[in-house]
């Protein structure tokens, strides 16, 4: 009898994968459409300003929970200053990236770490190590960073041996740092032309590019890349299904 994997088996998992993708999506763009928000900073001041006195609350739990409605951080972001002006817009802005990155970390924590972690352990043993000692820098950089990945790394960051208080220290500062680069570059943006748009435009891309340009910290990102591609590779060579299968 022939044992080997059906070409359904093969592909139930990234076709469930897919499935749960698409629904998350339709789902975020119904609730959008129920209470009437639209991918738009416009669309995300009028939603806000209609809170009243409540607006600075209902901002900071729409960053929190953006994921939920499927908002990028960076149109988010972006209308605090717009809606409150630069350092307040920082100030709930960064409070709404932390709280989310928390709210990540626990989830992760709770629900997936006893499982994922001895899957790891098995196949990277010093992997607790490497992620307490150079696992905070990440973070923090993809926190801060204005085009960096969020999500991920901080749902990852449950999984690993960071503690919590280490994990807070690391996303607290680059998460207000994240957010008075898109606030400052908001409040200025109903002035085309001007001094202040310029200079917010200049300092987002400066804090796009400029760590970039640390030879040790292309290094350090190539060589995870590279590594992750290895292990990647690895484990699908093994026929592992549940760690050879892509991210």
């Amino acid at each position: 009898m022939d044992d080997s994997p059906s070409a359904w088996q093969k592909a139930r998992k990234p076709v469930l994968t897919l499935s749960i993708v698409v629904g998350v999506l339709f789902a975020a763009r119904t609730l959008r459409e129920q209470i009437g928000l639209e991918l738009t900073a416009d669309s995300i001041q009028q939603t806000v300003n209609d809170l009243g006195i409540l607006a600075p609350i209902g901002y900071v739990l729409l960053t929190m929970f953006r994921q939920v409605l499927a908002l990028p951080s960076m149109l988010v972001l972006t209308s605090g200053g717009l809606l409150f002006g630069a350092p307040m817009g920082t100030l709930l802005g960064g409070i709404g990236i932390t709280l989310n990155a928390l709210t990540l970390y626990v989830v992760a924590r709770m629900a997936g770490r006893d499982w994922v972690l001895p899957k790891l352990h098995a196949r990277w043993p010093d992997f607790e190590k490497r992620s307490k000692t150079a696992g905070p820098w990440v973070i923090a950089l993809m926190t801060g960073h204005p085009m960096g990945v969020l999500t991920p790394f901080h749902f990852a960051a449950g999984v690993t041996g960071i503690a919590a208080h280490t994990f807070l220290i690391a996303v607290g500062p680059a998460g207000i740092f994240r957010a008075a680069c898109y606030s400052f570059l908001g409040a200025n943006l109903l002035d085309p032309g001007s001094a202040g748009l310029w200079i917010a435009s200049g300092i987002l891309l400066a804090a796009a590019i400029v760590p970039l340009l640390h030879p040790g910290l292309r290094a350090r990102l190539l060589k995870g890349a590279n590594g992750g591609s290895r292990a990647s590779m690895g484990a699908k060579e093994s026929g592992d299904p549940e760690t050879g299968s892509p991210p």
